[in-house]
């Protein structure tokens, strides 16, 4: 089976998704980034409730924790942008790959109402396209973890 993304004996990494898969990731983490200073409905996993129980403490936090996480979010976009198509990358690097792509799959599966149970959907369903690209997503990201365990597990 084709490796989408090859661990070195060096500690370095290749990701050999093809152009169009890269090319995807960066224009969806692009369009996620210009979202992030929104509250939208959307973002609700990438923000979660920490104090289900407590409003007032939970928005204390979402306060003092929001702005922090999305400088991470802007900060992994930014490193998958500089880094589409490079031959070698760090694991800092991999990493930020995969939180992006992890980020733009809780986006999208908020988005298309994703169920953990999810039928075969018809062509014709309008959610067709975007749960195409969830799953191609779901692929890469299980890709990245892999090749992060198989560098542990060495």
């Amino acid at each position: 089976m084709f490796e989408l993304v090859k661990t070195h004996r060096d500690g370095t990494y290749s990701i050999l998704f093809p152009d169009h898969l890269v090319e995807l990731v960066v224009g969806l983490a692009g369009q996620l980034d210009s979202m992030l200073d929104d509250d939208r409905p959307e973002l609700t996993r990438l923000f979660p409730t920490a104090y289900a129980d407590d409003a007032e403490r939970d928005a204390g936090y979402q306060i003092l924790a929001r702005g922090e996480l999305i400088d991470q979010r802007r900060a992994h976009v930014e490193r998958v942008a500089e880094t589409a198509g490079a031959d070698r990358v760090d694991e800092e690097t991999v990493l930020a790959w995969m939180h992006v792509i992890n980020d733009l799959r809780l986006v999208l599966g908020t988005m298309l109402d994703v169920s953990e149970d999810e039928p075969d959907v018809d062509d014709d369903d309008p959610r067709a396209d975007g749960l195409e690209i969830y799953h191609i997503l779901g692929v890469l990201l299980e890709s990245i973890v892999g090749a992060l365990h198989s560098r542990l597990t060495d």
